[in-house]
């Protein structure tokens, strides 16, 4: 199943019915709702997504609260992670809500944010450190390897947390035939990284909770030097429900398909026919670049 992702659509049309007659227009398998659509939105979107187009995956938190109109949309709007007791209990119960969504509109899986450990994002240091060069590579791969040691000193409060929120969440999707899909991440202080991701997989073996890779981070953080990308697909494959599917230059993700550096057909060796291929590429795609990625996903044989 090949669907796209709604985040195409913001800043770029306001009204629900025309982002799902859009979708509907690029022919694909399905949709992908995402914390951007709005209540009214889906209120909108709500008849052709009865009957003419269908949800394949939501992408938490959905839709963005009308009660919180400040707030800036986010798949880390709340945190799972939070070591406040009523942080991370606000978080599991707006995740229910989305898990009420998704089984009312027939998804299959709703996507993750899982929080992050309470450091200073070391990104932009090593983003100027890679930005310096070859010359640099020692003193940036020393500097990743510090703040490593500083994550894994404060992480086990917050990946406690994490599987409180858990429990809870697949309980939640057992009961509505959900998937639950923890999603790797961006930045190296965010959960889960590589042995946090085997961890909550072991402690929900049987359950609804399987891995959900994002073809873009995983290069971004390849390309940071934190991990390869190939090794997150080696281990959790055969733990994996679906994929993100964008292109990538560098540590700048959410590219038409073609557009940059990922290697495809690498992603591709590790897909079977079961998973959910989600094209997530950001508004600032012209519409030629996208036509041309779907198609150029498809010419690789990835969906």
């Amino acid at each position: 199943m090949f669907g796209i992702s709604t985040c195409w659509w913001h800043n770029r049309v306001t009204q629900g019915e025309e982002i799902a007659e859009g979708a509907l227009e690029l022919g694909l398998d399905g949709i992908e709702l995402e914390y951007r659509i709005t209540e009214t939105q889906l209120r909108q979107m709500r008849p052709k997504l009865m009957k003419d187009l269908s949800v394949l995956t939501i992408h938490n938190y959905f839709p963005h609260p009308e009660n919180l109109p400040n707030a800036k949309p986010s798949g880390d709007l709340f945190l799972l992670s939070s070591s406040d007791k009523d942080e991370r209990l606000r978080a599991v119960r707006y995740s229910i809500r989305t898990l009420e969504h998704a089984h009312d509109l027939g998804a299959k899986v709703v996507i993750l944010h899982l929080g992050k450990v309470d450091m200073p994002n070391p990104t932009s240091e090593i983003r100027a450190l890679l930005e310096k060069g070859e010359p640099h590579q020692d003193e940036r791969l020393a500097f990743i390897n510090r703040q490593r040691r500083e994550r894994r000193s404060m992480h086990q409060r917050h990946l406690d947390a994490v599987l409180f929120s858990l429990d809870a969440l697949n309980r939640e999707a057992e009961q509505k035939c959900l998937f639950l899909g923890i999603e790797n991440r961006y930045h190296l202080h965010e959960i889960p990284d590589f042995d946090e991701i085997e961890t909550i997989l072991e402690q929900f073996r049987g359950g609804n909770i399987r891995y959900w890779h994002d073809v873009g981070h995983a290069f971004a953080q390849e390309s940071m030097g934190i991990i390869p990308q190939k090794d997150l697909l080696t281990a959790y494959s055969g733990m994996l429900i679906g994929v993100h599917l964008h292109d990538a230059e560098g540590l700048n993700d959410h590219r038409a398909p073609g557009q940059g550096e990922v290697d495809f057909n690498q992603i591709k060796s590790f897909l079977k026919p079961s998973h959910i291929r989600i094209l997530e590429v950001h508004s600032d795609v012209g519409e030629k670049d996208l036509r041309e990625g779907i198609q150029h996903l498809k010419s690789s044989g990835i969906v």
